[in-house]
C-alpha cells in the first residue's frame, strides 16, 4: 500500500526537501566564496602611486609647520567621531566617513563648499581608529586618480599616545655644504653623504639646482623612503640612502627639509642634516637663482638679484669636522 499525504506521496515530499537543502547549501557556499573574493580584492586594490604610512610625529609636524599642501581626512563613522573626538592638533581635519569618500571626492563643491577641492598634487592623509577604514579610504581615493595618499601609522590611538617631541634638527650651513659637495676642492669624507633636493620639479627647472644634489620631491618622500632598494633605484635612478649614509635635506629655505628630516628618522636613517639657508641663501653661483615661495599652479615669481659671495673654506672645514663628516684640519 502506498502512503500519501495531502500534497502527494511522502517520497516526493522528501525528495523536494532534500533538493531545497542542497540548493541552500550551494548558494551559501557560493556567497561565502564571493565574500572572501571581494575581501581579497579590497585588500589588494591600488592605494596610489605614492602611498605610504605616516608616523604620529610626522603627521603632527605636517599640520603644525605646513611644509607641503595637504588635507587631513577623518574617515570614521559619525558614531565613532561622537564617541572619540579628534585630538586638538587635528581639529582642522575634514570629516568624511569612509563609505561616503568616493562620492565626495567626485562631487566636492556640492558636498563641502567651505573647503577647496583637493587637487591631485595635494597629500591626502587619512586618519581613523582602524587600519581597515584608512586602507579602504586610500583605495577609494586611488580610484579617483589621487596618487599622494598617506595613512596614519597606528591610527588615532597611536597619535594620542605619542609624545609631542619632534626630531632634534641638526643643521649644516651653506659653506660647509659647498665644501662637502666638492665645490672648493677635494675633501676626504668620513661617511657617504647624499644631498636630497626635495623641491618640486618646476622649482628645479626654473631656478636651477645645486650641483651634486639628487632629487626626490617632498610629496613623494614618505613613499620613497619606504620603497625597497630596487624599487627606489628604478624610480629615482640613484641608490636609496642606507642607514650608514649621512643625508642632507635641502629645499628653498628649510621648512620642507625639516619635515623631511623627521621622515628620514622614521625610516631609520641615523644621520640626517637640514641645509639651513636653502637655495634662497646659496648665492655662490649665478645659475642658482633666489626666489620667493609660490605654490604649484601660481605664476612663478621673478628671480631676485643678489651679490655673489665667496666660500669661507676654513669655517666650512671646521663645521664639517664638528659634524663628524670630515677629518679635522
Amino acid at each position: 500500500m502506498r502512503v500519501t499525504n495531502v500534497g502527494g506521496s511522502l517520497t516526493s515530499a522528501l525528495a523536494l526537501t532534500l533538493l531545497a537543502w542542497a540548493v541552500r547549501f550551494f548558494r551559501a557556499a557560493a556567497q561565502s566564496k564571493h565574500a572572501a573574493h571581494s575581501s581579497d580584492s579590497n585588500s589588494s586594490k591600488p592605494l596610489g602611486r605614492y602611498f605610504a604610512s605616516l608616523s604620529p610625529a610626522a603627521l603632527r609636524m605636517l599640520v603644525e609647520t605646513d611644509p607641503v599642501p595637504h588635507l587631513v581626512l577623518d574617515v570614521r563613522s559619525e558614531e565613532e567621531v561622537q564617541q572619540s573626538p579628534l585630538p586638538e592638533e587635528l581639529q582642522s581635519a575634514v570629516h568624511l566617513p569612509e563609505a561616503e569618500l568616493g562620492s565626495a571626492l567626485a562631487s566636492w563643491p556640492e558636498r563641502l563648499s567651505t573647503k577647496p577641492a583637493p587637487t591631485k598634487d595635494v597629500l591626502l592623509v587619512f586618519v581613523a581608529d582602524k587600519a581597515e577604514a584608512m586602507q579602504a579610504a586610500a583605495a577609494s581615493a586611488a580610484a579617483k586618480r589621487f596618487e599622494h595618499i598617506l595613512v596614519l601609522e597606528g591610527g588615532l590611538t597611536a597619535f594620542s599616545k605619542a609624545a609631542h617631541a619632534q626630531v632634534d634638527l641638526n643643521f649644516i650651513n651653506r659653506d660647509a655644504l659647498a665644501v662637502l659637495l666638492g665645490l672648493a676642492g677635494p675633501l676626504s669624507r668620513r661617511v657617504p653623504v647624499r644631498v636630497l633636493d626635495i623641491r618640486r620639479h618646476d622649482e628645479r627647472a626654473l631656478y636651477g639646482s645645486i650641483p651634486g644634489t639628487l632629487h626626490v620631491p617632498a610629496s613623494q618622500l614618505p613613499s620613497a623612503l619606504q620603497m625597497s632598494s630596487d624599487q627606489f633605484q628604478q624610480t629615482y635612478h640613484f641608490p636609496k640612502p642606507s642607514a650608514e649614509d649621512c643625508v642632507v635635506m635641502q629645499c628653498r629655505t628649510n621648512r620642507r627639509a625639516a619635515w623631511a628630516a623627521q621622515l628620514a628618522k622614521d625610516a631609520g636613517l641615523q644621520c640626517c642634516l637640514v641645509y639651513r639657508q636653502g637655495v634662497y641663501g646659496w648665492r655662490l653661483q649665478p645659475a642658482i637663482k633666489a626666489y620667493k615661495s609660490y605654490e604649484k599652479g601660481d605664476p612663478p615669481p621673478e628671480p631676485e638679484a643678489f651679490q655673489m659671495e665667496a666660500i669661507n673654506v676654513g669655517a666650512a672645514r671646521e663645521e664639517l669636522a664638528h659634524l663628524g663628516l670630515a677629518s679635522p684640519l
